[in-house]
């Protein structure tokens, strides 16, 4: 048996179940991001905050090489030494303008032959490489600049271990100004 409902009845379920005004921008099916956008800001200005206290913290002081236009105005110049150190997977390799230094830093070599090879238990013989800038800075005793680069596989911790090897030895200071270069053979 049907359920009879007065009018006042009817008029209050009609105005109960018709929908409401609805928002412009759910109508065309778009999405609202303004909370998406309010989180990603706040990770963002977390990352920079953080990234700029972890940059304080790990600095390494040294300085890219400089590059000059112009002819030299002596005519009596001097050919620099350029000392090289390259640190690859099979050892270290230091170079020069004359060349590069052959296994045992006594003669020069042409090739690609490693100046300083690795141990037998594959770890870098960084004693061995200061010894060997050693003889380079017994020659060359005003010279105080080297570049120490890596091939791209190389961990950053070698890197920087190269780079402490080639600025002094026990005694003395070797080549403490130390530059950067991007490792390409």
């Amino acid at each position: 048996m049907p359920v009879k409902l007065s009018p006042r009845q009817r008029s209050y379920i009609r105005k109960k179940t018709t929908a409401g005004h609805v928002d412009p921008s759910e109508m065309v099916g778009e999405l609202n991001i303004i909370p998406f956008l309010d989180i990603v800001v706040n990770l963002i200005m977390f990352l920079l905050a953080t990234t700029e206290a972890v940059l304080l913290i790990s600095q390494i002081e040294s300085n890219l090489p400089k590059i000059s236009r112009g002819r030299s105005k002596s005519n009596e110049v001097e050919t620099p030494l350029n000392l090289n150190v390259t640190v690859t997977s099979g050892g270290v390799i230091v170079t020069g303008s004359g060349g590069k230094l052959a296994s045992g830093c006594e003669a020069i070599e042409t090739g690609g032959a490693v100046t300083v090879p690795r141990k037998q238990d594959k770890s870098y013989d960084w004693p061995a490489l200061t010894g060997c800038v050693g003889k380079v800075k017994a020659q060359f005793e005003d010279e105080d600049t080297v570049t120490v680069s890596a091939d791209p596989q190389i961990e950053y911790e070698h890197v920087v271990a190269a780079m402490d090897a080639v600025r002094r030895n026990e005694e003395n200071e070797l080549f403490p100004r130390v530059l950067i270069s991007v490792g390409v053979r």
